[in-house]
């Protein structure tokens, strides 16, 4: 075998970076590649003597080191504007002042405008270990106030007063067990294809398995939590949109027949969801609202828009009416907290005034709890009276 390159590489041969741009032209570059490409093509070949012979031309080598060079050029450059970029990013946008983190959420009524919900003290920034990005909400809580993480102990610890005691189902051999019960797996089969599939569950779907198990007092099994867990979520946000939808200020709201306070802690039953985590989560999708709602209704009462600002309001009042949030509820701080961030003092103060008109003593604990404000309801009236006289 013969390996003939033509003695390209010269023992006094400089492959210095600064060489290797000097020589870099485009066109030049280009057309070196062309070459190369054809150069390639005969690297390899078989003499008279039938010797495999590989030979190529010297230009052919030198692209091969300018482009291997630039590539290596290219990727580190790369990795440094990507790491500035992404310290940039954290500075400016994901912390605030003395450690500081900023959390936000794509709010959907908005446009997936991103709000800020809340802050959470950075451990990091102390010294301590670091918090794993896989933690759950509650590893987040170790960064608020102590009496906010009391607040959500024991909020886990008790069901809200709303949620009512469940009924029992029909006496056997009314309906038949055995075909409920396959009528159940086989819907709750069709709603887990859905999920997987990236579909929206259907309504009509979330009302049937929950018609066929109060009658029949079946359950279905659902493999994991987190499926549980998301099939539960997308009925409360029904539950929620049924009940903002019915024009009126009364606190019995049915849904198929049954009552919506009824309808979602007996569905959480059905499923095999436990009774607490199931009350969390539907505090936590009420506190999704409520920042919603309260948003959506500044930016349209600042787009001249004071009636459908006022329909926003309305359904919060009904939603806080018919789910009702504990006294000093840690969801109601938490929204508070991210109000803070986007609305001023001012401007909060002014949506109180206008949930006065909308609103009853019952409920506006609650609502002045989600918008930071610290007024009895006796004070809020007086400042309506005072504004509109």
């Amino acid at each position: 075998m013969v390996i003939n390159l033509e003695q390209f590489i010269p023992n006094k041969t400089s492959l210095s970076l600064d060489n290797l741009f000097k020589n870099i032209n485009f066109n030049h570059f280009i057309q070196s590649g062309n070459d190369a490409f054809e150069d390639l093509r005969t690297i390899v070949t078989v003499d008279r003597d039938r010797r495999v012979v590989v030979s190529c031309r010297k230009s052919t080598v030198w692209f091969f080191g300018q482009l291997i060079g630039l590539s290596l050029v290219s990727v580190v450059t790369f990795n440094i504007l990507v790491k500035l970029g992404l310290g940039f990013r954290s500075l400016f946008k994901g912390s605030g002042g003395d450690g500081e983190v900023v959390v936000t959420r794509r709010d959907r009524s908005l446009g997936g405008k991103e709000v800020v919900v809340s802050t959470y003290k950075d451990p990091r920034s102390e010294g301590n270990v670091s918090v794993s990005p896989l933690s759950g909400g509650e590893d987040l809580m170790s960064g608020y106030s102590d009496s906010m993480v009391k607040k959500w102990e024991k909020a886990k610890k008790k069901l809200p007063d709303w949620w009512p005691e469940l009924r029992a189902a029909p006496l056997e051999g009314v309906i038949d067990k055995e075909d409920s019960q396959r009528k159940a797996n086989s819907l709750i089969r069709a709603i887990m294809d859905y999920r997987t599939s990236g579909k929206d569950i259907h309504e009509d779907d979330i009302i049937l398995l929950r018609r066929i198990c109060r009658m029949s007092g079946v359950r279905v099994y659902i493999d994991t939590g987190n499926s549980r867990d998301s099939i539960y979520r997308a009925s409360v946000n029904f539950t929620i949109n049924a009940c903002a939808s019915v024009a009126s200020h009364s606190t019995f709201v049915q849904i198929d027949g049954e009552d919506a306070r009824e309808f979602i802690a007996g569905l959480a039953d059905n499923i095999g969801l436990e009774s607490f985590r199931a009350a969390r989560m539907v505090a936590a999708t009420v506190a999704a609202r409520t920042r919603s709602w309260f948003l959506q209704a500044w930016a349209l009462e600042m787009q001249g828009k004071p009636i459908e600002a006022v329909n926003e309001l309305s359904k919060l009042c009904l939603i806080h009416r018919i789910f009702p949030p504990e006294e000093g509820s840690p969801e109601m701080e938490m929204v508070a907290r991210g109000l803070e961030k986007n609305l001023k003092l001012e401007q909060r103060e002014y949506l109180l005034k206008m949930i006065t008109g909308v609103s009853s003593e019952d409920n506006r604990r609650s609502l002045v709890e989600a918008l930071g404000l610290e007024i009895s309801a006796g004070s809020v009236v007086d400042q309506q009276e005072n504004t509109s006289s």
